[in-house]
């Protein structure tokens, strides 16, 4: 005797006690992609945090400071500031015996060489070698320290 359709699906019952999932708990492909972004965060912190404590970090606030404090006032002295620091930068990416004893144009021709972004030291930056050593009132125009500052900025990278 075969049973019709109708008694069979009499015969089903539905599923009772299954209520909505929860999404907490995490399963654990989350929990693993959670710890793995967080230390990816953690690392390019640390990385961050390590470039700005390297002598590049320090010789960009410097840069950045000289730049901030430039006036009509302190041309003279902001230029001596910046041949300074360039030549500590100079001292700290190649050896001090290659470039500390340079000075004049021996200096500027020795950045010329050694700056990646091609700015021309020989000529643009005779103010940063001949601004300590001019009388006080010399008229020297900001604009042309800025540039340097700005070409500076480019060969500490």
């Amino acid at each position: 005797m075969t049973k019709s359709p109708n008694d069979l699906l009499a015969q089903l019952y539905d599923i009772r006690g299954l209520g909505h999932i929860s999404w907490w708990p995490l399963a654990p492909g989350w929990w693993g992609l959670l710890a793995l972004v967080s230390l990816i965060a953690v690392a390019v912190y640390w990385r961050r945090r390590a470039y700005w404590r390297s002598w590049k970090g320090d010789a960009r606030k410097a840069l950045d400071r000289l730049d901030a404090k430039l006036t009509v006032e302190n041309v003279q002295e902001t230029a001596a500031s910046l041949s300074t620091l360039l030549r500590r930068i100079a001292m700290q990416r190649h050896s001090r015996q290659e470039c500390a004893g340079l000075w004049g144009e021996d200096w500027l021709r020795w950045l010329a060489e050694k700056d990646p972004g091609g700015f021309d030291w020989i000529t643009g930056a005779v103010l940063m070698v001949e601004a300590p050593y001019a009388p006080a009132g010399r008229n020297i125009p900001t604009q042309t320290l800025k540039s340097l500052i700005s070409a500076a900025r480019k060969w500490v990278r």
